[in-house]
């Protein structure tokens, strides 16, 4: 597989020298060495588990390194070469970079795998300067494990064992990246209080938020930046898994919905930060730790980590609001401490104020899921101090995450979880028993109130959603940003930040996007890609003010492949644009095809969850079988197929249907999916872990795995995308319509974005279906629905 690379920044020579000394790895009178001694000694830095003061032993492990099939390096050595054959040299260095001979390549063709794994290497080495270029790009190149071999080393104790060679609370970059110089055995660890402008548990008092630091001893003298993780799961969940929801239950008649309103919790002002320099030194150690391993990466290389849950989590004062602003104004609070703008206290006393003097100001944010969604909250209100987002797997509308059209729709895997139940789940603070007798009435009655305005029985828009659409203040974005999805992520579905992306690109700030394989997965440590190295070079140029390429180095958007995970698209967007228009009608015959609509009616009954709940199957296991065409399932539903595609086709950006239904009852759900039909090994549905804590972030300091998206055992269809829709919105989306049994309604609606490519050999599959056992409500009355062809088409973009 190959081990793509796109954080190496070009380098001219002369830079290349000036870095390699500021790292020590050449040495200062390397002008005056012979090519033989030179290459000896940088070879033997390159070993980092061995201390540079002791000769001996550095020359000794020279004799484990092979140039040839017959000849190892140090009898190389001492035949004192003025120059060495790529082959030679390469050999060595994929022992340098991890790999081992005999299992993973073969001695008399180094090249041959070198450019299997895309790795970078030079055609000459004949001279010093040549044999200089060839150390620093190998330094550059990753390993075996997936890190740079700088990293490597550093995992080994290159820095360590020279840290009285360097400048004591100070950067060294290297290559346009913060190298791990920071002593990680002497963390910080630190909790304060900030103080919120809000009192979301009607005490009458400002509500305070616990928050957790971890930084560099060197901060002390040395401000450093801050990488902000909100994430109300830092304090621990609690499991309300069995409290669900019941979703088997029939459809109500949506024209029930009253437009539910939110209502602001009080505002109760905080105390304005002293002007005076002093502050106070937290007196409270964090017993948590740090939950993201991009933070930790960056914390060896001298970025702070700070965790806060906000309102509602264990240590903090108020109540969980799932998406209310109220969570948006808590989590923001955090920055404005950060950047001196805010007051918090050493305890919960109040007494005595702490300040944040170690950090520059300047704050990125990180983190999936719920912790990305965050970011995208905080970075629209334009909060100063705010550089950078990388928002991963985030929600960018809560209307979008527990919607869709109209209808109730789950997150996968979530069957009957709502507003109200993530609420619960990261009310932590309900842990310590003190907080339980103080804040459980008021956490019930909150409850009640979100039950009620999200609106489980029409699953329609409302003023109550409208304000959990982070997407309408994307104006106020002033940080660059970041995203990342994947695109078979079923929880946060790609709506979320598809919709996000198409105002975020025509903001006047760097914008990127990164589009991966996976379900609701983070990709920092993936074989195909060097994302971690990526962040680092953008952390650095963000918060640290470095020329460094960062906004040039990588294309705007980059997309994995689903036939092979090497392979990443670079595009300049991700919308429909990128295509061209592709329209497929369905007939009578089950065909899909690009001539005109059939005039035939089809009919098919939805059982509801009758046959599921018999079944006592799993909600994936269904689907599976479901897009696999087994006749228990695809007989409450239409199928329509293509011919065998005899060319690789990629549908991109949004697909669009538009049909038109008659429902045996006044009211009715309808879903769409297209599926690709063919047997072959796909990719894994979540990456293959390669090598168990493989990587070191730091000396001695936290792992990583490396992992990655690998064929798979012999599967029928795969899932491309789907939607569903509330026959009652067929007028309005935002609001629903009376509709009559047995007549005839138009839909058009679109489907989730992707970007997925058809193989030659394979067909495309239009279902047309009404119940989505893992995603919509389950009813308990059987419904006829019947589909007008002549009124039906699927639209998408393909390359």
């Amino acid at each position: 597989m190959k081990y793509n690379q796109y954080a190496y920044v070009e380098t001219d020579y002369k830079t290349e020298v000036k870095e390699l000394l500021q790292i020590k790895f050449l040495p200062i009178d390397y002008e005056k060495r012979s090519f033989s001694n030179l290459l000896g000694e940088l070879i033997a830095n390159a070993v980092a588990v061995i201390s540079p003061r002791d000769e001996s032993a550095r020359k000794a492990k020279l004799a484990e390194f092979a140039v040839s099939s017959v000849q190892p390096l140090n009898a190389f050595l001492d035949t004192n070469p003025e120059e060495i054959a790529s082959n030679q040299f390469y050999n060595v260095a994929l022992q340098l970079l991890g790999y081992h001979v005999g299992y993973d390549y073969q001695l008399n063709d180094p090249l041959a795998f070198m450019k299997k794994q895309a790795l970078p290497y030079i055609e000459k080495i004949n001279d010093k300067q040549s044999l200089i270029q060839a150390f620093y790009r190998l330094l550059n190149t990753r390993a075996k494990n997936g890190q740079l071999l700088i990293d490597v080393m550093a995992g080994q104790g290159y820095f360590y064992n020279r840290k009285t060679e360097f400048a004591q609370n100070k950067f060294l970059f290297f290559n346009g990246k913060s190298m791990p110089v920071f002593d990680t055995s002497k963390i910080i660890r630190e909790v304060v209080y900030v103080e919120s402008d809000l009192d979301t548990d009607g005490d009458g008092k400002s509500d305070l938020l616990q928050t957790t630091i971890f930084r560099p001893i060197e901060s002390e003298t040395l401000p450093v930046p801050a990488l902000y993780t909100a994430s109300p799961y830092f304090g621990g969940i609690i499991d309300n898994e069995k409290r669900n929801h019941n979703v088997d239950e029939n459809l109500t008649d949506a024209t029930e919905w009253t437009n539910p309103q939110y209502q602001a919790s009080a505002i109760v002002k905080a105390k304005k930060p002293l002007d005076s320099e002093s502050s106070y030194k937290p007196v409270e150690q964090a017993v948590g730790k740090s939950s993201y391993g991009l933070n930790e990466y960056m914390l060896a290389r001298g970025f702070a980590s700070v965790f806060a849950g906000a309102i509602g989590t264990r240590g903090s004062d108020g109540l969980r609001i799932t998406g209310a602003p109220e969570e948006t104004e808590s989590a923001k609070e955090i920055i404005e401490w950060l950047h001196g703008d805010r007051v918090a206290y050493t305890d919960r006393t109040r007494q005595h104020e702490t300040k944040a003097t170690w950090c520059n100001k300047k704050i990125g944010m990180t983190g999936r899921s719920y912790l990305g969604t965050l970011q995208i909250a905080i970075a629209t209100t334009g909060v100063p101090g705010l550089k950078t987002v990388i928002s991963e797997a985030a929600i960018s509308s809560w209307y979008d995450y527990y919607r869709e059209h109209g209808l109730v729709i789950a997150p996968e895997d979530c069957q009957g979880e709502d507003l109200d139940m993530l609420a619960e789940t990261c009310q932590s603070n309900l842990w310590d028993a003190g907080d339980y007798l103080r804040i459980k009435p008021k956490f019930d009655e909150m409850q009640k109130i979100l039950l009620e305005k999200a609106d489980r029985k029409t699953g329609q828009y409302s003023d109550f959603w409208e304000k959990r659409n982070y997407r309408h203040h994307t104006d106020n974005i002033k940080c660059s940003w970041i995203s990342v999805h994947g695109l078979n992520d079923w929880n946060v579905k790609p709506k979320n930040v598809y919709k996000v992306w198409q105002k975020v690109k025509d903001l006047p700030i760097a914008h990127h996007l990164f589009l991966h394989q996976g379900p609701h997965y983070n990709m920092n440590n993936l074989v195909s890609i060097d994302f971690t190295d990526l962040m680092n070079l953008w952390l650095v140029h963000e918060l640290l003010g470095i020329e460094n390429n960062a906004y040039n180095q990588w294309p705007t958007v980059l997309i994995q492949d689903n036939l092979k995970a090497d392979q990443w698209h670079k595009e300049k967007d991700w919308s429909n644009d990128i295509g061209s228009e592709t329209v497929y009608f369905p007939n009578s015959d089950n065909e899909l095809t690009k001539d005109t609509s059939s005039k035939q009616k089809l009919s098919f009954t939805d059982t509801g969850g009758t046959e599921f709940k018999k079944a006592k199957i799993s909600e994936n296991d269904w689907q599976y079988q479901f897009i696999c065409g087994e006749e228990k399932w695809a007989k409450a539903s239409l199928r329509f197929t293509t011919d065998e595609f005899i060319h690789p086709v990629t549908i991109v950006g949004r697909p669009e249907i538009r049909l038109s239904v008659a429902s045996s009852l006044n009211k009715g759900q309808i879903s769409v999916a297209l599926v690709e039909i063919a047997d072959r090994k796909r990719l894994t549905p979540t990456p293959k872990i390669l090598m168990p804590g493989g990587q070191e972030l730091g000396f001695h300091f936290q792992l990583d795995s490396l992992q990655e998206f690998m064929p798979d055992k012999l599967t029928h269809a795969k899932l491309i995308t789907k939607a569903h829709m509330n026959l009652q919105n067929y007028a309005d989306m935002k609001k629903p319509s009376s509709i009559k049994a047995g007549e005839f309604y138009d839909l058009q609606f679109k489907l989730q974005p992707t970007y997925y490519t058809m193989p030659a050999g394979s067909k495309l599959c239009l279902i047309i279906y009404s119940t989505d056992q893992g995603m919509t409500k389950r009813p308990l009355e059987n419904t006829d629905y019947t589909i007008d062809l002549s009124k039906t088409a699927i639209k998408f973009s393909t390359k």
